[in-house]
């Protein structure tokens, strides 16, 4: 993948849902012409809003979308991307690199069904991605060489920041980057709320509230200090920390609880038998 810049190649989305939409108006905005992504999805009418909207290509089929790029996204369920896989094997272009964005999908089964040394990234996707401020974290297929860590690199950081993790571990992490959001939605929403009903408009309390946890997760990142001292800056505190602390506790182990079994049953399901080319 050395060579071409971001822009100078060409990208495919099989799949057109919400984080489809996500990475394609990140690109499309940031980095790509429009004109170099080509979208498909199962229902047409999904990626042809995406034409619509972005001026991208909407694709007849996933082989269509598949052969007319040097970089190709799986974005549909964990599910069916060996369907996919094996479906455009055939037409894909030498050298493309495989962008998984599926949760509990391994590179070694991609790399299987796709056959013929294909390079496969692994990445795992989360919203903020649409403004540049994803926590994104990846793993490497056995056919990624440090050629082409340059432009995956370039790719990661168009759409935030990452962390290059062992697959082993892909399953922790997405619970914590992928369903993070998930779990911050709802404080900044019940701060909000509250400060609404107190008289505070609802527009500045939500403002308010946003740049609050915005500052606080800076204010981590920034100095490295661990959020259990920082707190002790404040001098007035109100929440019931314990409760609190389990219950995200407990919202993070039911993720990685259905991500651990949606990967055993996929494990499962990738040792069917299916069609060679």
């Amino acid at each position: 993948m050395t060579g071409p810049s971001l822009a100078e190649r060409d990208y495919a989305f099989l799949g057109s849902g919400i984080i489809a939409g996500v990475f394609a108006e990140r690109m499309a905005r940031a980095a790509v012409p429009p004109a170099r992504i080509c979208v498909s999805d199962i229902a047409p009418e999904k990626a042809q809003a995406l034409e619509r909207r972005l001026g991208v290509r909407a694709a007849r089929d996933n082989s269509e979308a598949a052969a007319a790029g040097d970089v190709v996204f799986l974005c549909v369920p964990p599910n069916v991307v060996k369907a996919v896989v094996e479906e455009i094997r055939g037409v894909l272009r030498p050298g493309v690199l495989l962008v998984s964005l599926a949760a509990a999908v391994r590179t070694e089964w991609i790399e299987q069904s796709a056959g013929g040394g294909v390079k496969v990234l692994r990445m795992i996707p989360n919203t903020p991605s649409l403004i540049g401020a994803g926590m994104n974290p990846h793993c490497l297929g056995r056919h990624i060489t440090d050629a082409d860590l340059p432009f995956i690199d370039a790719l990661l950081d168009l759409f935030g920041a990452t962390v290059r993790v062992p697959e082993d571990q892909m399953d922790a992490i997405t619970a914590l980057t992928a369903v993070g959001p998930t779990y911050v939605f709802p404080v900044m929403q019940s701060l909000r709320d509250a400060a609404a009903g107190a008289g505070l408009d609802s527009d500045t309390a939500q403002r308010a509230a946003a740049q609050t946890v915005l500052g606080a997760a800076r204010l981590v990142l920034e100095t490295g200090r661990a959020p259990e001292d920082l707190k002790g800056m404040i001098g007035t505190r109100t929440l019931a920390e314990d409760a609190a602390r389990e219950l995200f506790l407990q919202a993070y182990q039911e993720a990685l609880r259905k991500l651990q079994a949606a990967s055993s049953r996929l494990a499962a399901a990738w040792q069917a038998p299916g069609p060679r080319n």
